[in-house]
């Protein structure tokens, strides 16, 4: 009898153990499908439960509430599912319970639901405004929306404020962002929190700003947000430590928003603004510039209620007299009072290559005022640069060492006045009086020699430092240091004079005299090694050593050229070296 109770007992366990572990899908065989709210009718902004039951167990997926957003804020939904066995006979039911908030009075019908191929009846629900009441009472917790402006034009920002007010204790919650279509919707600031009294009590307030940015034009509406949360319900009576809580649903009210396009007339870069300004930095500038020595010119673009997508490129157009390396621009975006500021900053390296005076024209940039409905330009006024030439560097002449004879001659005339004998007293003023006029002859006669015989050393120095070999040698011992140490920073410096001796123009820019030249392998080097230099991140970088080890050996070729060739006026250039092999 014993061992008959426990086979019993042990296939009972069995079904048991195959009914809990097989897949729900296996067993679902709905039959019935309802649909029930929790309380009809409802208020304005007060939320309620719509529950759907199905009598087998089904996938949670299965319900699908999107047919309610047309006229309720959707909440969270919750699934459960339930078994019971009673006589070895199963039931399942699976329960979906649904937040809902009506946004508007009047009769609504919650559609059926199909699950499994079965449906619910259609539920007729009435929505009745706030009574005068309950809002004299005033709420416990409540939302309210408002917008800066309520008709704007494309892509013009719209500053959107919502406040939850809550007079109880909150335990926790969420809100959730406005929803507009076709806008751009982003938090603007960190959350305010004040308190105030409304209507005799106080309430605690919690504010958050968004910025909207409408895409399209038309006539549009922002939902408002959602709030969802828990607050201690006092008229509960606690059990111990734990409090009891409610949960709280409310909606703020919608918002409609026109949004008006781009005028007809406008036929520029569509950029909407309250205020735009520009201005422009200059790095490196002295007062005058120098041909060959570079500067770095900024030019920064502001607008108020944009971002930085929609600044329009600035450029900016520069005279034949001047190479430009563009950096790439940067743009950013910040807040400032529930505002966003967008900046736009674009840097060139502006080489000149030759002297005068260079006009810069002016930049101006349009755009549209969203006060007065007007088309205006910010504007860089024109500018007017003074180029100078570059100077030329030239090794100083050497200290000349006093001739030690010329010395003694200054210095004569003054020993005979101290070692001159004193004679009789009758005598002694005559020859006093040849005496001093011989010295001073020979002092004259003295300096005249001394005059001319360093005016004609110093003519020797200096047409051996202008046009001899040792000015040239000292200047390609210079180049060739920079060039070897890579130093593209100096090479300017060493490169111009040098160019312009081998041309006989110390004067002559660096560009002046690579057009002289006329060596398109020289050009096309000095290009690449400056745009490394001066191009910013958007140039294509070249490797440095073969550059330089390319223009270490141009350089020498065209030395050697310089003393082979002969002169032919207006093309060649003269010989350094035209006695020597």
């Amino acid at each position: 009898m014993n061992k008959q109770i426990g086979k019993t007992a042990m296939q009972c366990m069995l079904w048991l153990a195959v009914l809990f572990t097989a897949p729900l899908y296996v067993y679902a065989d709905v039959t019935q499908v309802t649909a029930t709210v929790d309380r009809n009718p409802v208020m304005v902004d007060e939320s309620f439960v719509l529950e759907i039951i199905a009598n087998d167990s089904v996938d949670a997926d299965a319900l699908d509430t999107s047919p309610l957003l047309k006229d309720f804020v959707v909440g969270r939904t919750s699934t459960s599912h339930q078994t019971q066995i009673i006589n070895f006979d199963t039931s399942r039911t699976t329960r979906w319970s649904t937040v809902l908030i009506p946004r508007q009075p009047g009769i609504y019908t919650i559609p059926s639901f199909t699950i499994e191929g079965q449906s619910s009846q259609p539920v007729r629900l009435e929505v009745l405004p706030v009574s005068q009441s309950k809002a004299a009472q005033g709420q416990d917790v409540y939302l309210t929306t408002e917008v800066d402006l309520e008709e704007v034009y494309l892509q013009q920002q719209v500053r959107y404020t919502v406040k939850l007010h809550i007079a109880m204790d909150l335990q926790r919650g969420s809100l959730s962002a406005p929803s507009m279509q076709d806008g751009e919707i982003e938090q603007v600031g960190e959350d305010k929190e004040y308190s105030e009294i409304i209507n005799g009590r106080r309430y605690r307030i919690i504010e958050r700003t968004f910025s909207i940015i409408p895409q399209k034009s038309g006539e549009f509406t922002i939902q408002a947000p959602y709030f969802e949360g828990e607050v201690l319900d006092n008229s509960r009576r606690s059990f111990g430590f734990f409090n009891r809580t409610r949960t709280i649903n409310k909606v703020g009210k919608n918002i409609f928003l026109k949004v008006r396009p781009i005028p007809t007339d406008f036929k520029h870069h569509w950029l909407p603004s309250e205020h735009v300004e520009i201005h422009d930095e200059w790095q490196g500038l002295q007062g005058e510039l120098t041909v060959g020595e570079p500067v770095t010119r900024t030019i920064t673009l502001t607008a108020l209620g944009v971002v930085e997508a929609q600044l329009p490129e600035i450029g900016g157009d520069y005279p034949e007299q001047v190479k430009t390396y563009p950096d790439q621009a940067e743009t950013t975006t910040v807040q400032r009072n529930g505002t966003f500021v967008a900046q736009r900053n674009e840097s060139t390296a502006i080489i000149p290559n030759e002297a005068g005076v260079l006009i810069i024209p002016a930049v101006s940039v349009p755009w549209f005022n969203v006060v007065t409905g007007k088309t205006e330009f910010a504007t860089l006024p024109e500018k007017r640069l003074t180029v100078k030439a570059a100077q030329t560097t030239t090794t100083p002449a050497p200290i000349q060492a006093p001739d030690p004879a010329t010395v003694a001659q200054q210095q004569a005339p003054q020993l005979p006045l101290a070692q001159a004998p004193l004679t009789s007293a009758p005598i002694a003023p005559q020859w006093w009086s040849i005496s001093s006029w011989i010295l001073l002859v020979l002092w004259l006669a003295t300096l005249m020699f001394w005059w001319l015989s360093s005016r004609k050393k110093q003519a020797l120095v200096t047409t051996s430092e202008t046009h001899g070999n040792y000015t040239e040698k000292q200047l390609w011992q210079q180049l060739q240091q920079v060039v070897q140490q890579q130093d593209a920073q100096n090479l300017t410096n060493y490169l111009q004079p040098w160019l312009a001796e081998i041309c006989r123009n110390p004067q002559q820019s660096l560009a002046k005299s690579v057009e002289q030249l006329q060596n398109g392998e020289l050009k096309a080097l000095l290009d690449t090694l400056f745009g490394n230099r001066f191009g910013g991140s958007n140039h294509q970088s070249t490797n440095s050593n073969e550059l330089f080890s390319a223009l270490k050996d141009l350089l020498i070729t065209l030395r050697k050229q310089s003393r082979d060739k002969p002169v032919i006026k207006g093309t060649q250039l003269h010989p350094l070296y035209p006695n020597t092999q």
